[in-house]
């Protein structure tokens, strides 16, 4: 009768009819027994095995082997129906019935003929592990796989041990453990970029898979462009990214746009990142890894064309199946909405399967914001910090937190490191230049060189340094230089009627009348929604007050704009009904993104 019942339990178990094996086993055994060695500690459990009480009630009924198959198969059926506590539990019965079976062999020379004849220690101590990552539990999950010798580790043991040394932050050993891998699965391109990540020269991992990469054409190129993404080489990565784009190599491959889309954002161009990130979905409608990046830049943005593209980026299956991005997506559609309770809860979701993900931070942190809870905002900035420390927007969200609570010293600090972290860009230096035009103490030579340096490293128009600039100098009445300064500009840059605008202001106080009307003229045939290029061309031959520029202009975290009731190419849409603060009477005109 075991016998019959083993085969039909093999069968069972490779057609993976896991539930029916439970059924096998389901009796209602009252009998408990005590387990003390799993990653929970000790607990009690009831006897529902109807096999193995069979084979206890009659010792003579199952040899020790046949014990320990009957064990793995229960155990296999419980983990693969998600019931991991149970699975941990037998599992490591199973590991020490084997340990039985061979101390009850007595000649050295059939130990090894024995060990093959059962389930191998190492697969056990593996499934043992995996239960211990589902239950949460990575001191108990590392601790088995470190009961496995190093001579005996099989790549995916090293792998296993590898991503809890990174996550734990043992990064040497987890250097260690991926460079076994690649040794015996040259192909593993997971090992490759965590190798990477953790600053292993490009050169260095290329050595361990000269094997494949040497056949396979497009490797090498792969492993320079993700090098070069880890070492912050965004630019370069970005042209090596591209490189393979192409028929032959790996054309519209959504991995490689995603890699793309990330550098472009790590730059600071979000319409280019977005573009790519839009381009991968279409080409993968179910593509999950990028998708929370794209919800957050279109959240960002705010438009009506980006949030009605959000709302098509929310997820339509069982709320049960949704991954820690899928919560993302649907918190920013919510963020986008200004409905801040219920883009928290959904980020806060995302978090909790997820604690790593920075696009879950990195909402709940712009939430927190939004409802005014500055000190949990910048919990979340700088949890989401010690994981991706070269993100602007990060750093953007933490430095207005301590702005809006008046801790100028934090702020200023911190803008600091963000210069440092992004690599001392444009970006960079303008947020430390909005910073210090809100501190008083702050000397106008310090703002003013901050802001030069953005506008000289911005050469494509990216930031507001250049508009931070000129309101600067035309608050210190240097109209000469700031007018100097926008012709420059207005030479080598794409026509902006914003630019053109803020010249002819600059020309009305120096009472240049001829040259203001033309750029005004200019600007309005750019834009003809400027109200403020409409109201100068009016007031040419007067000079306006400072109390009338101050009607028009605003600098919030150091930016100015203008009110206009359309868009171009170079200027942010403005969306009246979006916005939460009240809409401006006809006198107390306020200018805002």
């Amino acid at each position: 009768m075991m016998n019959i019942l083993l085969k039909q339990l093999q069968i069972l178990h490779e057609q993976e009819l896991y539930s029916n094996i439970l059924k096998v086993f389901h009796c209602d055994f009252t009998d408990e027994i005590r387990i003390s060695n799993c990653c929970f500690g000790p607990i009690e459990i009831k006897k529902c095995d109807l096999a193995l009480s069979i084979g206890e009630q009659k010792l003579d009924t199952y040899t020790l082997p046949t014990k320990l198959q009957v064990t793995l198969y229960y155990a296999d059926a419980l983990y693969h129906t998600q019931q991991y506590l149970q699975a941990e539990n037998l599992y490591r019965q199973g590991l020490q019935i084997r340990k039985n079976i061979l101390s009850k062999v007595k000649n050295s020379n059939k130990i090894a003929e024995v060990q093959n004849e059962i389930a191998s220690d190492v697969d056990i101590k593996f499934k043992i592990h995996m239960c211990c990552i589902a239950l949460k539990q990575k001191s108990a999950a590392v601790e088995i796989l470190q009961m496995v010798s190093a001579r005996l580790r099989t790549p995916k043991i090293n792998m296993a041990l590898g991503n809890i040394y990174k996550d734990v932050g043992m990064e040497r050993s987890a250097i260690t453990c991926f460079k076994e891998v690649l040794r015996e699965c040259p192909l593993a391109l997971e090992a490759v970029d965590n190798l990477l990540k953790l600053g292993i020269k490009g050169v260095e991992v290329n050595s361990l898979m000269v094997e494949v990469s040497s056949e396979i054409s497009w490797l090498n190129s792969w492993i320079k462009a993700q090098a070069q993404m880890h070492s912050r080489d965004f630019v370069n990565a970005i042209k090596t990214y591209k490189s393979m784009d192409t028929h032959g190599l790996l054309k519209d491959n959504t991995s490689l746009l995603v890699n793309m889309a990330y550098c472009y954002h790590y730059l600071c161009n979000e319409q280019k990142a977005i573009s790519i990130l839009q381009k991968a979905i279409r080409l993968d409608p179910f593509l999950s890894i990028g998708r929370d990046l794209l919800s957050t830049l279109l959240a960002a943005s705010g438009t009506k064309d980006h949030i009605k593209a959000l709302e098509s980026l929310t997820p339509v299956m069982d709320m049960s199946m949704w991954t820690s991005e899928q919560w993302v997506v649907l918190g920013n559609y919510m963020y986008a909405l200004k409905k801040y309770d219920k883009a928290a809860y959904f980020g806060q979701q995302a978090c909790l399967l997820d604690r790593k993900n920075v696009e879950g931070l990195l909402l709940k942190a712009n939430t927190l914001y939004q409802i005014k809870k500055y000190q949990d905002a910048v919990s979340h900035c700088s949890e989401a910090l010690q994981i991706c420390n070269y993100r602007y927007d990060i750093h953007k969200c933490l430095v207005d937190c301590y702005i809006q609570t008046n801790r100028l010293r934090e702020a200023e600090s911190m803008a600091l490191n963000a210069c440092k972290q992004l690599n001392f860009s444009a970006h960079g230096y303008c947020l430390h230049a909005s910073v210090l035009l809100k501190d008083p103490m702050a000397s106008s030579k310090t703002v003013r060189r901050t802001l030069e340096k953005a506008v000289s490293l911005d050469k494509t128009g990216s930031t507001d340094a250049l508009h931070m600039l000129v309101e600067f100098l035309e608050g210190e009445q240097q109209y000469e230089q700031a007018s100097q300064l926008l012709l420059k500009h207005i030479s080598t840059q794409k026509p902006s009627s914003r630019l053109h605008q803020m010249l002819g202001d600059c020309f009305v106080n120096l009472q240049k009348d001829d040259e203001a009307f033309h750029h005004y003229t200019v600007a309005l045939k750019l834009d003809p929604a400027n109200q403020r290029a409409n109201e100068g061309l009016n007031n040419i031959g007067r000079s306006l007050s400072l109390s009338k520029r101050d009607s028009y202009y605003t600098c919030v975290a150091g930016e100015t704009s203008y009110i206009s009731q359309g868009t171009n190419s170079s200027d942010h849409e403005v969306d009246p009904e979006s916005d939460t603060d009240p809409w401006p009477a006809n006198g107390d005109i306020e200018s805002f993104e």
